[in-house]
């Protein structure tokens, strides 16, 4: 609450006039109506007598340690997102940092900042070599995020970094996050939630919630299917690797995804068998998935979600840094040699 609000409401509530606060601190009423309307501060000498006539400490009275609500967290966030698809990721970041620097112990602040940082400079289309001190910073904030959180956004955050630490290699530290998580996440509070909407008619509410629910569903399969496709094929088991890559693109066509997810998996076996006849042509039907608009209500599963960007946004947005990473990542050095690689990428390039 403002610093002008706690004045006017604990003077209220102690049965206060203005001129009463006015006299007791030697200053006029208006001055005291302006501090009321926050047309001004009162002066720092005024601080301590203030908050004990007003009977709070001054850290209440200065607001110290008090956090954004949700909504203006969610506000915040808005304001790095618009930066960053305005002025690109660099000028984003450095909103989120001045955000952060006033609200350095924001449990909630860190960690969707962290996200919407962590998937705005994926798609950046920035270098590996320019992406490492950003995604270093991110880390950090995840950290802070985990470590001065409870609940969901400790969980969250930890799960997020030990991810992180996974894939960098960094094995022991990832255990040792994957050991402070819980074995077992509390019953979804959603699913009870959507039940209790939909038994006090709240149908649009209700299938909202289990629509996002049944999404993230989905795509924890796919990222569970890739895995497994590639622990298949280092075990000898090629044919066993085919068929859950072919699993993963029938869940898709089942379930209404978007198409993009279907290609990933077998460009994926592909690139690990160094096959580069499958991972040119699976690589022009990824590509071709990345700009295929994919509407999310077009399917009778996902009537309720919420359009946030048009359905041929994202893929736009996503291409540049997926071009990025194949051109970088070693994972495609067998293939560099190839016309037809270079084609590919400059073919869609164009299309950025």
């Amino acid at each position: 609450m403002p610093m002008n609000e706690i004045i006017r409401e604990q003077r209220k509530a102690l049965g206060l006039t203005q001129e009463q606060v006015a006299d007791y601190l030697g200053v006029t009423a208006p001055a005291v109506n302006k501090w009321e309307k926050g047309a001004t501060c009162p002066d720092i000498a005024l601080l301590s007598p203030l908050a004990r006539l007003l009977r709070v400490d001054p850290n209440t009275l200065l607001c110290f340690g008090e956090g954004p609500t949700g909504q203006e967290v969610a506000r915040l966030c808005s304001e790095i997102g618009a930066a960053m698809r305005t002025g690109g990721f660099a000028r984003g970041f450095d909103l989120a940092m001045t955000h952060l620097r006033t609200y350095p112990a924001c449990a909630p602040l860190l960690h969707s900042a962290a996200m919407l940082l962590d998937g705005g400079l994926m798609m950046s289309g920035l270098s590996p070599e320019e992406r490492e001190p950003y995604a270093a910073r991110i880390i950090t904030l995840y950290e802070r995020a985990a470590d001065c959180g409870d609940g969901e956004i400790r969980v969250s955050s930890t799960f997020l970094l030990a991810s992180k630490h996974i894939a960098s290699g960094q094995y022991d530290s990832a255990q040792a996050l994957l050991d402070r998580l819980p074995e077992r996440s509390a019953m979804d509070k959603r699913l009870l939630q959507a039940n209790l909407w939909a038994r006090q008619g709240k149908l649009a509410q209700a299938a909202e919630v289990l629509e996002s629910r049944l999404l993230s569903a989905l795509n924890e399969l796919q990222a569970l299917l890739l895995p497994l496709a590639e622990i298949a094929r280092k075990e000898g088991r090629a044919g066993d690797a085919d068929r859950i890559a072919e699993m993963a693109g029938q869940a898709v066509d089942l379930f209404g995804q978007w198409s993009y997810a279907a290609a990933v998996p077998p460009f994926q076996l592909a690139l690990a068998r160094e096959d580069a006849a499958a991972a040119l042509a699976r690589l022009s039907e990824l590509l071709e998935a990345v700009l295929a608009p994919w509407d999310c209500r077009s399917s009778p599963l996902y009537r309720h979600l919420p359009l946030r960007e048009s359905p041929g946004d994202f893929g736009a947005q996503f291409l540049p840094a997926l071009l990025a990473d194949l051109e970088s990542d070693p994972g495609c050095d067998f293939l560099r040699t190839s016309p037809e690689f270079h084609a590919l990428i400059a073919r869609y390039r164009a299309k950025c």
